[in-house]
């Protein structure tokens, strides 16, 4: 019985301490503790409750579909191959951030400020850019909202 008792310990202990880490990691203590980012499903139910995920600055390869980072400041965040797919970034500074290889499918990116941001191999299929600013921004096989491939720009 031992063994299972110091399993359970060792486990809530790992969980606490990502909690520590991703509360000292761009998000508030309460952002982390309802929203670890480590996990796909708490990452998920964070997006479907509003709350904003605290995996910044390196949110690489993260599972954040549907999740409401509208407003947020998110400069020079490394997204690469994160999901965002449905999420609302409406208002968002992601400026210099490198969404390399992100989905941003179906994305709500209006008025989001992009300048110089990285959408190398980005899929923005079905996003909204309106208002968005892209100055500087690096094309290079990204999707653009209408499905067309380009390496200058949507």
């Amino acid at each position: 019985m031992r063994i299972r008792t110091t399993a359970i310990l060792a486990t809530i202990t790992a969980a606490a301490t990502s909690i520590v880490l991703l509360a000292g990691c761009g998000g508030s203590a309460s952002e982390a503790s309802s929203s670890t980012a480590t996990s796909t499903t708490a990452a998920r139910q964070a997006g479907a409750a509003g709350k904003r995920p605290s995996c910044y600055p390196m949110c690489r390869g993260a599972e954040l579909l549907n999740a409401n980072l509208s407003t947020a400041d998110r400069t020079g965040a490394n997204f690469t191959g994160a999901s965002l797919s449905g999420a609302n970034l409406s208002g968002a500074s992601l400026a210099g951030a490198n969404l390399l290889a992100a989905n941003l499918s179906g994305a709500n990116l209006s008025g989001a400020l992009l300048r110089l941001a990285n959408l190398s191999g980005a899929n923005l299929k079905g996003a909204d850019l309106t208002d968005a600013t892209l100055s500087g921004a690096i094309w290079a096989n990204t999707t653009c909202p209408d499905g067309t491939v380009t390496n200058t720009g949507c």
